[in-house]
């Protein structure tokens, strides 16, 4: 009669019946954790922009009403779009950094996992020796 791993008493599989269930659970969160994090994110571009649209109008209105003249020189126009532009390509060489960060890492760990298999047999190997050397022979 085979005994099921809720059945043993073994503390490996308990240990991974644990581990297996612990796994299951943070794969399922993840995706939930990395969902809600879009929103939040979705939402505070949508409340920055919002806020901004906002109170750039009113600004807008303000001088309106007072007669401020709200034309500024072509030079000054030209330096604003370029600051703009420069910015803008900062922040794509900095995206650019950061994506290639992560997708660095992510090989990083898959290598790992793929070779933890390899990192377990040296181990058993080293610890065959070390058994060999202390254990007298019969």
């Amino acid at each position: 009669m085979s005994k099921t791993i809720t059945e043993t008493k073994d503390n490996f599989a308990i240990y991974q019946q644990s581990i297996d269930k612990y796994s299951t659970q943070v794969e399922q969160a993840v995706s939930r954790y990395f969902q809600a994090l879009a929103d939040l994110q979705g939402e505070y571009i949508h409340a920055w922009r919002n806020v901004t649209k906002a109170n750039l109008s009113l600004q807008n209105e303000f001088a309106t009403k007072f007669g401020f003249d709200t034309n500024i020189p072509e030079a000054s126009q030209k330096i604003i779009r370029n600051m703009t532009d420069e910015f803008l390509k900062t922040r794509s060489v900095r995206d650019q950094i950061v994506i290639a960060t992560i997708e660095a890492a992510k090989k990083n760990v898959k290598t790992f996992s793929d070779n933890a298999n390899a990192f377990t047999d040296l181990n058993s190997d080293i610890m065959q020796s070390w058994i060999s050397v202390c254990t007298p022979p019969k």
